[in-house]
């Protein structure tokens, strides 16, 4: 982790505080943009597929093992994109606003490592990087990383981009949220950028930013997701909730 970010996370958000680190990582440390590969790409979600058919079948009591292995490319490339999306929300977001300054998160410049489970856990900045001067705000994070990625899986799955764009707004949504919230004193302290990327304030950077168009008005005051998830098809796993369109729509 690195360690002026991670003291700023506050406990709410404490399991993806160490979600980006300095250095090269160990060996299983997998540089990302060598997922253009359709290959190393495919062996990845391979193995993200393999450990949540075991995790079906040692924990939701379906027995779907393999039938996890065997689904829908684009569902498992949304739901392993979820913990990619997880891992660098956080520490992105805390350096944004708690530091006022954005971490050089360039998606050719980084390393991923996963768990056992084949889920992205952790994001490895060069060191070298550290120094260097990232496109500023939520809306460089977007260009610099973001769009790459979304880029990347529609590529190699054809995964609609408006999913994958979804999945990145809610999850950085709630944890602007969490982090605008803890210092308890009502003040609002999401710097303008990040609010008007995401669809907190009007305005022409709203306008053009694709998280806030992924993103619409929910019940009880919270924002839900326009377009469908799609992890309510892999068996054992839950939809969204109230943040789902779908879930949303049959309860009409």
């Amino acid at each position: 982790m690195i360690a002026e970010v991670a003291a700023q996370v506050p406990d709410s958000l404490a399991a993806y505080r160490g979600g980006v680190a300095a250095g090269p990582g160990g060996a299983e440390a997998l540089p990302l943009c060598a997922l253009r590969d359709p290959g190393l790409f495919d062996a990845t979600l391979a193995a993200f597929s393999a450990g949540l058919g075991a995790a079906c079948d040692t924990g939701c009591g379906t027995g779907c093992g393999t039938a996890c292995a065997a689904h829908d490319r684009r569902v498992l490339v949304s739901y392993w994109s979820q913990f990619y999306l997880a891992a660098l929300a956080t520490p992105a977001l805390t350096a944004l606003m708690r530091l006022g300054r954005p971490l050089p998160l360039a998606f050719d410049a980084l390393r991923l490592e996963l768990d056992a489970a084949g889920r992205p856990t952790r994001f490895l900045i060069p060191e070298a990087a550290l120094g260097c001067d990232p496109a500023p705000g939520l809306a460089g994070l977007v260009e610099a990383h973001l769009r790459p990625f979304v880029e990347l899986c529609h590529a190699r799955c054809g995964i609609a981009p408006r999913v994958l764009w979804g999945n990145a707004a809610v999850i950085l949504d709630y944890v602007a949220r969490e982090l605008d919230g803890a210092l308890g004193d009502g003040a609002g302290t999401a710097c303008d950028d990040v609010a008007s990327c995401l669809g907190w304030r009007a305005g022409p950077a709203c306008a053009r930013s694709p998280l806030s168009q992924a993103l619409c008005p929910g019940a009880a005051g919270c924002r839900r997701r326009r377009v469908c998830c799609l992890r309510h098809r892999l068996p054992g796993v839950p939809s969204c909730g109230a943040l789902c369109p779908v879930a949303c729509a049959a309860q009409r």
